[in-house]
């Protein structure tokens, strides 16, 4: 039986995911409506980043359907969440280096797509190696908590990709952001700040303990936050 840490856990989680998908079908509708392409790489992106909490929210279901955890034995917790980091830092990339610069994007894109199939070669490997595991004391109270051990080959990639995506997406919209004015001001502000709480909760996702239950909540929070400044700063 769940105890409240669990049921937090695992409600949150479920939201991510939940959420997640309907954003993310939300900005695909909106994307085909406006004629906004880029507004379709930002759904996609939500879908991706959702689904990035999906290791967790089958855990949750299987803990609700027969009282104990998913076997992860093979560490398919982080398989089932992890599968989708490489697809989420090569769209949200994309995404920075169309709006940045489209000229020569593919000279940044190369190296991101190389380092992403990289990664997911060396986590799919030895994904027991890759993430750091703590399984419940009792079976079925608490769900399998995880983050990826950042020494790992898999884990300084991964440390990369995302400071990549914070300093081409959060830095570098806050500087157009400053050098704009007027909506074109606005719409890199709400890109850089959405990029900034992506990286920043995304990294606290790996870092923090699920005992530590209202910072659990703030970050899967700030987690979805983040995709709607987005939303807002591409629509602006």
């Amino acid at each position: 039986m769940l105890i409240l840490e669990g049921w937090i856990d695992g409600i949150t989680a479920s939201g991510v995911v939940i959420f997640g998908i309907i954003f993310g079908l939300f900005f695909l509708y909106k994307s085909r409506k406006s004629g906004a392409r880029i507004l379709t790489y930002l759904g996609l992106v939500n879908i991706l980043a959702g689904l990035m909490y999906l290791g967790v929210f089958t855990d949750f279901l299987v803990v609700l359907a027969t009282e104990n955890n998913l076997d992860n034995t093979t560490g398919l917790v982080g398989i089932l969440s992890y599968i989708w980091f490489a697809p989420v830092m090569i769209i949200a990339l994309y995404i920075g280096a169309e709006l940045l610069v489209p000229e020569k994007k593919w000279y940044l894109m190369i190296p991101i797509i190389i380092l992403s199939v990289i990664f997911e070669i060396l986590f799919l490997r030895d994904p027991m190696g890759t993430f750091n595991f703590v399984e419940p004391v009792v079976l079925g109270e608490t769900l399998i908590d995880y983050n990826v051990n950042m020494l790992t080959p898999a884990g300084i990639i991964m440390a990369v990709l995302l400071l990549t995506v914070l300093i081409v997406l959060g830095f570098g919209f806050l500087i157009k952001s400053l050098k704009s004015s007027g909506d074109l001001k606005k719409s890199f502000f709400l890109l850089s700040m959405g990029s900034i709480c992506f990286c920043i909760f995304g990294l606290l996702e790996g870092l923090i303990a699920p005992e530590l239950i209202l910072i659990v909540i703030i970050v899967r929070i700030g987690f979805l936050i983040s995709f709607w400044l987005m939303y807002y700063g591409l629509k602006t």
